[in-house]
C-alpha cells in the first residue's frame, strides 16, 4: 500500500519558529507535514490559522506538543493540576483542528522503562482521546524508549486498556529500546496509524534513513502486512535538518520505498 512521505516541523526544533520550519520544509517538495506546537503561545486557534496560512497546500497530518507542558498533567492527583492539562490539552486540539490534522501524537508519561501498570492511566487517555475525537483527530500513543510503550508487551497491555487510541511507530525509539521496530508494528497491527522515521547507523550514532541499519523495506513489508495506509514522517534533529543535501537523498530513499513501489523493494 502506497503512503505519503513527509517531513516533522520538529526537525527545525532551536533552528527556526515552528511557522518558519514549515516553510522550509516546503523547499522538499513532500505531499505531508508534522506540526510539532513548541510553546504555551503556539497552543491556540490563531496560530492554528496562522501555520495552516504558511502550508501552501500541503497537507498537515499530524501535531506533537512537548511531553513536559501538560500532557502527563491529565493524570495529575490534585484536581487543579489535572483541570489545566485537559484545559492545555484542548486548547493544543484546537489549534489541532484549525490545522486539520488527522492525529495527535501523544508521548505518554515518563517511565525510564518502568513497567507499571497501564490500567491505571486508561481512564484519563480515553478522556483525551474524546476531547480529540470531538476535532475529528485521533489520539495516536507513541512508542518511546524513556516513555510507557517502551515494549512490544507495554503496547499490547496498553491497546487492550485503551481501545479506542491509535499507535506512532517511532523507528528510532524502537531501537532504542533494543528491540526489532518489526516487533512494535505486529503489536500495533491495524492501529499503527502513524510513523516517525529516524534511524541509527552501525556506530550507534543518529542517522537519517539510507544512511542507518535500518532495512526500511522490510518495515514497508510489514506495514503493508497490518493494512498500514497512514504517512511516513521524517523526524530528524536540527544537527541533521541543517544538511539539505543529506534530507533530501533521506527523503528521496524514503520516497523510493513507500511512494513509487506497490509491496516495497524485495531482494
Amino acid at each position: 500500500m502506497k503512503v505519503n512521505v513527509g517531513i516533522s516541523t520538529a526537525s527545525y526544533y532551536s533552528l527556526l519558529e515552528t511557522e518558519d520550519a514549515v516553510r522550509e520544509i516546503l523547499k522538499f517538495n513532500v505531499s505531508c507535514c508534522e506540526v510539532f506546537l513548541e510553546t504555551y503561545s503556539e497552543y491556540s486557534v490563531d496560530f492554528g490559522k496562522l501555520v495552516k496560512s504558511r502550508l501552501n497546500g500541503m497537507s498537515a497530518v499530524s501535531m506533537h506538543a512537548r511531553t513536559q507542558h501538560f500532557e502527563t498533567d491529565i493524570f495529575g492527583k490534585s484536581p487543579r493540576q489535572k483541570r489545566d492539562g485537559f484545559d492545555w490539552l484542548r486548547r493544543a486540539l484546537d489549534a489541532g483542528h484549525e490545522l486539520g490534522v488527522k492525529y495527535y501524537v501523544y508521548h505518554g508519561p515518563m517511565t525510564i522503562r518502568s513497567d507499571k501498570p497501564i490500567a491505571p492511566l486508561a481512564e484519563d487517555i480515553e478522556r483525551a482521546n474524546e476531547l480529540a475525537t470531538e476535532r475529528g483527530i485521533l489520539l495516536c500513543w507513541e512508542t518511546v524508549s524513556w516513555c510507557a510503550i517502551h515494549s512490544p508487551e507495554r503496547l499490547r497491555e496498553a491497546a487492550e486498556c485503551c481501545p479506542n487510541i491509535g499507535f506512532v511507530i517511532d523507528i528510532k525509539q524502537c531501537i532504542e529500546t533494543g528491540r526489532d521496530p518489526a516487533e512494535f508494528v505486529r503489536a500495533a497491527g491495524s492501529r499503527a496509524k502513524h510513523v516517525h522515521a529516524m534511524d541509527y547507523d552501525a556506530r550507534g550514532v543518529h542517522a537519517l534513513p539510507g544512511k542507518g541499519v535500518t532495512d526500511f523495506a522490510k518495515l514497508k513489508r510489514e506495514l503493508d502486512a497490518v493494512g498500514y495506509g497512514g504517512s511516513v514522517i521524517l523526524e530528524p534533529y536540527a544537527v541533521h535538518a541543517q544538511d539539505e543535501t543529506a534530507m533530501r537523498e533521506s527523503i528521496e530513499y524514503l520516497r523510493r520505498i513507500f511512494e513509487e513501489l506497490k509491496d516495497g523493494p524485495r531482494e
